[in-house]
């Protein structure tokens, strides 16, 4: 045996013996190749990519543009770097080489999108910024919106918390108006878009799904947004989806599925140490102790659990482009179901885009037809979430044996829980009502459809081949129906009371009610420029003049209506109630035009004008004027910077002055006084007999005007290392004038003492920091790093005499906010709270502000503002060959929150009712009343800065499946997982600065898909 064994062992050996000596001339072969890179000026090219074709043996060059690499003879090298043309190399043997790269013409004439037509990249003076979406980011949206969060700087996008409708509002640069819409135009494929949204819906981007989206501009500075004029003052998103190639066919398939769970929830005591301070406070044998629980028997109710949830969601995209003969086309489908943490509260969204984009007679003739359609299910969430942070733990969900309402539990007018031997009545109208019952027995939903298309034909003229002609008809529409719909016998069919035909009183009977609004939004557009665009050789220059018109119809109608299922009445077995109707049209007329001059590449000028005409304003003051004008200054181009472009590859110095325009109030006719339909006699009066009533008109203001924003704006755009570390600075100041707003008329000047006028003076200024580095490269392994950060500061620098503009609502007629002259908009409203030796607040003590001796009103001060002072994004990608890893963090800092939440939960006042009717859980227990002075107290304003990682993903690519018939890529993430804050709420990061009954941003599992085939 043991001769056996070593007779196996020789033949082993000799085999590997073989086969090193058959692989050994292969080794033997190969040579080592010296090489060097460089670009056409003899500037070396950085971390350019070399590899031997055919294999994935490769490497990068060093900081001199030197590499080396072990190749066969034979061998040809593939030579590729950002912004370049792709070179194959033959080796043919040398050892050493020298690789000149030649710049990507593409590349060089990068366009980017602006208001009615394109310019180069490098030749754009205004400040302009731009968002190509990844595989990645566009799987972890549901919205388009959330393509923008921290993606440039100065835009600030805040979610309504983890709401599954996705709504959202978007600042850019801060706000320029308090009444009027601060909102950014939305523009898509060339349709500018009516700012708010339909009933049921969350807003424009709603209509554009992620998967889509080819690009999205932000102008901000008014050189870039004055070419809209009267719809720009705050700033324009320019959304170009994607097209059809020529070519194969190309199919895209993306799937993904998402897990949200509640991140945290409020920190309320639960039902066992509730009932401890219950009976440790009032006493054993006291009445609140005694009702506590059912029959002796305490429960441990987490009601925030019983209506929040893990949930599961998904989404699919499918697309298919190509050219069909002459056709270059698109069309894309896709669906999302987003079932939100609060239980029964989801989206559906079915949509569905297609872009035909032809040419005709020599390519003179090009068109671009786009249309869009969304069809959109909604169930909302009730009212749940509020009852659930503060109804009583000791009690259960379902009354013990049931009752005659659904089984929930449920206080009756008599203080008594209902149970089934309770004769049939109403629930006490001043008691909490379950908070599941709220959840799951009412039902809000909505449906939504909505379209956006447009039919753009862009002429060369052939006898003059520098002047297009282009024509864009385009259409918006949105239909949206509401219903409100509460259970038959429900705890809350049984709190609404109805009245039935020929009654006094209202009957309170269990009934089911219904209630449902509809309303009707479309705009039509017909925009018509004519450009011309030529280079003068002879004297180095460039002109490009554009001039055109545009008209804009807009149309909101509107009726709401209701029914019970009151006995002996027949609407398909409801009673309708009288309907409300209402339609509200207005229109917008512009002129435009705009002049960007070159001369020799480097000095760069745009002059912009636009006139706008609104029907919202009388016709004397219809009419504004907009103009813009830029300098821009290309120093890198300049023969003083050759010797230094080997390390510096851009410098651009950007000057800018320009107005917008504002008249987006929410009304249409402001300056008209309207007369409405009333019941009410306190608002008409007799003008004859028979009965005959007039009824007064409501405010209105002949003399509103034009709100104006003037913006100055400094740039410098740079770059290191042939790029690949680039960077912009702004800094920039808006200055709002005849602010627009709702606020106290004077006395005796209108039949109402309440309406729009213009009233004061508004600005912002700040500073916006935007760097991309790349900070390793080589064959196997990539960091890319990109950070931008905002400054902004916002202040009210005029007001009208006497204009009462307090704002921040909290309930019963409390506001918790104002704007006043020298402080930002929105700042907080509070009394100063007193403090004893250990930091507790002092019940109803506040500091005597203006020494009189009482606390009223004029002890208040302005303390704080909603609107962060500074925010940061950072995002970073790792490849490792095909692997990639990627996180995004992003910063608040200076934003302060009014804790409702807090507010409405920190009286221990509220448990002392007997019968108990609201058993307050809240750790927050201190000794107050809850009296107007203690809701506008600044103990309840807290800083609500915060550090909040938006995701963290993980992917692999197989690039080239099936003999490159397949692209395939697998990804998994984890979205919002961790936040980093001082604030005890729920969230810190709130839009309206007010946290009242969030809805909870929930963390997310995301496993992804996208498939190219």
């Amino acid at each position: 045996m043991k001769n056996t064994c070593i007779h196996l062992d020789r033949k082993w050996l000799m085999a590997i013996c073989l086969l090193i000596g058959l692989a050994f001339p292969g080794f033997a072969q190969k040579i080592t190749v010296h090489g060097y890179v460089d670009d056409e000026t003899g500037e070396p090219l950085i971390g350019a990519t070399v590899m031997e074709k055919g294999t994935t043996n490769g490497t990068a060059t060093d900081i001199d543009g030197n590499f080396t690499l072990s190749v066969e003879p034979k061998a040809t090298l593939v030579v590729s770097y950002v912004g370049y043309d792709p070179l194959e190399v033959p080796v043919d043997g040398k050892t050493e080489l020298k690789i000149t790269m030649k710049e990507n013409a593409t590349m060089l004439a990068e366009t980017v999108v602006i208001g009615y037509g394109t310019v180069k990249k490098t030749d754009a003076t205004g400040s302009v910024s731009v968002v190509k979406p990844s595989e990645i980011e566009a799987g972890l949206a549901t919205s388009a919106q959330d393509l923008l969060v921290g993606a440039s700087p100065g835009v600030v996008v805040t979610t309504n918390g983890g709401s599954p409708q996705g709504d959202a509002s978007i600042l850019i640069r801060g706000g320029a108006s308090l009444a009027a819409s601060n909102e950014p135009l939305i523009v898509i494929d060339g349709v500018p878009m009516e700012r708010g949204s339909v009933k049921g819906s969350s807003n424009p981007l709603s209509l554009v799904s992620p998967e889509n989206v080819e690009s999205m501009t932000i102008l901000k500075s008014a050189s870039a947004t004055a070419i809209y004029g009267s719809r720009a003052s705050n700033g324009v998103i320019i959304i170009t989806t994607k097209k059809g190639k020529s070519g194969r066919p190309q199919v895209n398939f993306a799937a993904n599925m998402y897990i949200n769970t509640p991140r945290n929830y409020m920190d309320m005591m639960t039902g066992d140490r509730f009932a401890d301070f219950v009976t440790n406070y009032y006493g054993a044998d006291s009445s609140q102790a005694q009702a506590l629980g059912i029959n002796g028997v305490n429960y441990n109710t987490d009601w925030q659990k019983e209506v929040l949830r893990t949930s599961v969601s998904s989404d699919y995209n499918l697309s298919v482009g190509g050219t069909l003969g002459w056709l270059p086309y698109r069309v894309a489908v896709g669906y999302t179901n987003n079932n939100g943490v609060i239980r029964t509260s989801k989206m559906d969204r079915a949509t569905v885009g297609i872009n035909l984009n032809p040419s005709f007679f020599d390519n003179n003739l090009k068109i671009n037809a786009n249309i869009k359609g969304a069809y959109i299910s909604n169930r909302y969430n009730g009212d749940g979430l509020g009852g659930a942070v503060s109804f009583n733990p000791t009690l259960p969900v379902y009354m013990p044996g049931g009752n005659h309402y659904n089984n929930y539990l449920t206080y009756m007018e008599n203080g008594t829980l209902a149970d089934m031997n309770t004769p049939e009545g109403r629930p006490n109208t001043l008691m909490a009502l379950n908070p599941v019952s709220l959840i799951n027995d009412y039902s809000s939903t909505s449906k939504v459809y909505q379209s956006v298309g447009n039919i753009q034909f862009d002429y060369t003229l052939p006898f003059l081949p520098e002047l297009k002609a282009n024509l864009n008809l385009g259409y918006e529409y949105n239909h949206g129906e509401c219903w409100n719909y509460n259970y038959p016998f429900s705890p809350a069919a049984w709190k609404d009371g109805h009245y039935v035909a020929g009654s006094d009183s209202p009957v309170y009977d269990g009934y089911a009610s219904k209630g449902k609004e509809n309303q009707e939004r479309y705009n039509l557009l017909l925009d018509f420029f004519l450009n011309y665009n030529k280079d003068f050789e002879a004297i180095s220059s460039s002109l490009d003049v554009t001039a055109g018109y545009s008209w804009q119809k807009f149309r909101d109608k509107q009726h709401n209506f209701s029914w019970v299922n009151a006995p002996g009445q027949s609407f398909d077995g409801y009673m309708r109630s009288p309907v409300w109707y209402g339609s509200t049209p207005y229109q917008l007329v512009s002129f435009f035009g705009r002049v960007n001059y070159g001369f020799k590449d480097r000095y760069l000028v745009t002059f912009t004008l636009r006139g706008d005409a609104t029907s919202r304003f009388s016709k004397e003051h219809r009419w504004g004027v907009f103009p813009a004008v830029a300098l821009a200054w290309r120093a890198i181009e300049e023969p003083f910077m050759e010797s230094v472009r080997g390390v510096m590859s851009d410098l651009k110095l950007r000057l800018d002055y320009g107005q917008t325009g504002q008249q987006d109030l929410g009304v249409y006719f402001p300056y008209i006084p309207a007369y409405n339909v009333s019941n009410d006699l306190n608002s008409r009066y007799p003008v004859g007999g028979n009965d005959q009533f007039i009824v007064t008109p409501g405010w209105y203001n002949a003399d509103l005007k034009w709100e104006t924003t003037t913006t100055y704006n400094v740039g410098l755009d740079f770059g290191f290392l042939n790029n690949r570390i680039t960077g912009s600075i702004d800094w920039y100041l808006r200055k709002t004038k005849d602010l627009l707003t709702y606020a106290n008329f004077p006395a005796g000047s209108n039949l109402s003492n309440m309406g729009n006028l213009n009233l004061g003076d508004l600005e912002n200024y700040g500073i916006e920091f935007n760097l991309m580095t790349r900070p390793v490269v080589t064959n196997d392994f990539q960091w890319t790093s990109s950070v931008n950060v905002a400054w902004n500061k916002n202040k009210v620098t005029r007001l009208a005499d006497g204009a009462d503009t307090s704002t921040g609502g909290i309930g019963n007629g409390v506001n918790v906010m104002k704007h006043q002259e020298g402080f930002p908009a929105y700042s907080y409203w509070v009394y100063e709270q007193v403090y004893n030796a250990d930091g507790t607040p002092m019940e109803g003590v506040y500091v005597d502000r203006n020494g009189d001796g009482e606390i009223t009103d004029a002890d208040k001060y302005l303390y704080h503002s909603k609107d962060p002072a500074v925010t940061i994004n950072w995002q970073n990608t790792f490849n490792y060959k095909n692997w990639d890893f990627g996180i995004v963090l992003r910063a608040s800092i200076g934003n302060w929150l009014y804790n409702a939440n807090e507010m409405n939960n920190a009286f221990i006042s509220s448990t002392s009712a007997a019968p108990l009717s609201n058993l307050l859980d809240n750790v927050y227990l201190w000794n107050m009343t809850r009296d107007t002075a203690v809701r506008s107290s600044d103990y309840f304003v807290r800083n609500a800065s915060f550090l909040r990682c938006d995701n963290i993903s993980v992917g692999y690519t197989w690039p080239g499946l099936f003999n490159d018939l397949l692209r395939l890529r697998l990804y998994g993430a984890v979205q919002n997982p961790f936040v980093i804050t001082k604030y005890k709420g729920l969230d810190p990061e709130v839009g309206s600065g007010i946290d009242s009954n969030v809805y909870p941003r929930p963390i997310t599992f995301t496993i992804g898909i996208v498939a190219q085939f």
